[in-house]
């Protein structure tokens, strides 16, 4: 096992974090400690398949909680009731545990305030090829556009999605009938954040970040009609086997 002393984990109740934990885990490298935030509640119901299997990335299992994965890891768990970024315990949790790195996974539309970034480097993973894609659900985007999908690391700024770029990775298309939202979105930054921690873990810090040279306009939650033809596209996959 080998620690990641300057390294804390922020995270809430949801399959991302379950996916960031348990793929961290599943490589051997351990943070200073997990602070999870918020209060636990049911994982929404899927009509797709959530079930691990067998892919050239980890794939998590969702039926065990963000708690739960922590647990299993063996880890340093700090529990905060507050959902709030700017609460007075989830700060002084921080401030305690004095992190080189936050590696941030939240709720989502929920923004890490100037008095978190005041503090400390937050690496995000954002699903999307950055610069060209910012905003909301863009792997449906880029389902639908060139048949592939991305994840991009980013130090996090005040403005979305903007911040330094340290590292983008391409991925193929989900598989067919695989959950696209709550599975295969987590897994893929779920593997590029596994790959900067690696990188930081060798080198004693993370890739040179890089200014991101434009903003692009940014995506917002996509259309429902266009959700459905881009996993119409996902699950036209097995009709061509």
């Amino acid at each position: 096992m080998s620690q990641h002393n300057g390294i804390v984990l922020l995270c809430a109740h949801t399959a991302r974090s379950v996916a960031y934990i348990q793929a961290i885990h599943h490589v051997g490298l351990v943070p200073k400690a997990v602070i999870l935030y918020g209060e636990a509640s049911a994982q929404p119901q899927s009509q797709r398949d959530l079930r691990p299997r067998a892919l050239p990335w980890f794939c998590p299992d969702l039926s065990v909680s963000a708690e739960q994965s922590v647990l299993n890891a063996g880890w340093e768990l700090i529990r905060v009731a507050d959902r709030a970024l700017d609460g007075e315990q989830l700060l002084r949790s921080l401030a305690s545990l004095a992190p080189e790195l936050v590696v941030y996974s939240g709720y989502g539309g929920q923004l890490v305030p100037p008095s978190l970034l005041d503090k400390v480097d937050v690496l995000h993973i954002h699903s999307g090829m950055l610069p060209q894609y910012r905003g909301s659900t863009t792997l449906y985007h880029e389902v639908l556009e060139h048949a592939g999908c991305a994840a991009s690391a980013i130090l996090l700024t005040p403005t979305i999605d903007t911040g330094p770029l340290v590292a983008t990775r391409a991925y193929p298309m989900p598989p067919a009938d695989m959950d696209v939202d709550y599975l295969y979105d987590n897994l893929i930054r779920a593997d590029l954040l596994v790959e900067v921690l690696r990188h930081h873990r060798r080198e004693g810090q993370l890739p040179p970040p890089m200014s991101q040279p434009s903003l692009m306009p940014a995506y917002f939650i996509i259309h429902p009609l266009l959700k459905h033809l881009a996993l119409k596209r996902v699950d036209s996959q097995k009709e061509a086997l």
